[in-house]
């Protein structure tokens, strides 16, 4: 093999290699992507796992991130979904996310699974109270609640009359 063969293989080994760390997604966009809302520290994110050309979930797919004590390790289930904890050390760490794909599947997404949010309780709607004719023209300023009412108290009982001893 002749240097300049070598040489040439080893510029594109290096390449390869640096391609495929530019094209894994970091941990701060897995868990905050573009135009959603930040994720707080403790926060666990349910994402799925899917194939971009069909739209179907991944099943058995490794997702790894980090080292050490703070690492991320999960496997998706038969629907593509992984629980994601937010951590703000691998926030702050920012590593690379690994997904190792089984066999047969070329390419993944990541989707971001809202959770369902119960509708806001409906507020009671207040009577408007009547506008007091005052001249001004600011605001009105809200009137004060009356005083909440206080139960009776029943009288004390009265002590028995004692005996008259002259009688």
């Amino acid at each position: 093999m002749s240097l300049r063969r070598a040489s040439l293989s080893i510029v594109l080994v290096a390449v390869s290699l640096l391609s495929a760390c530019a094209l894994r997604p970091h941990y701060r966009d897995m868990v905050q992507p573009e135009g959603a809302s930040k994720a707080a520290d403790g926060q666990v994110l349910t994402m799925r796992v899917v194939n971009p050309a069909t739209g179907q979930p991944i099943e058995g797919a490794k997702v790894i991130a980090g080292g050490g004590r703070t690492r991320l390790a999960t496997t998706s289930d038969a629907q593509g979904r992984i629980s994601v904890p937010v951590a703000k050390a691998l926030l702050d760490e920012n590593p690379l996310v690994e997904v190792v794909l089984p066999k047969g599947v070329q390419s993944y997404q990541f989707q971001v699974e809202l959770p369902a949010e119960s509708p806001p309780p409906a507020a009671p709607v207040a009577p408007a109270a009547p506008e007091e004719n005052t001249g001004s023209t600011g605001s009105l300023a809200p009137s004060s609640p009356s005083a909440p009412d206080t139960p009776a108290v029943p009288p004390a009982p009265e002590a028995p009359a004692s005996p008259n001893p002259g009688k």
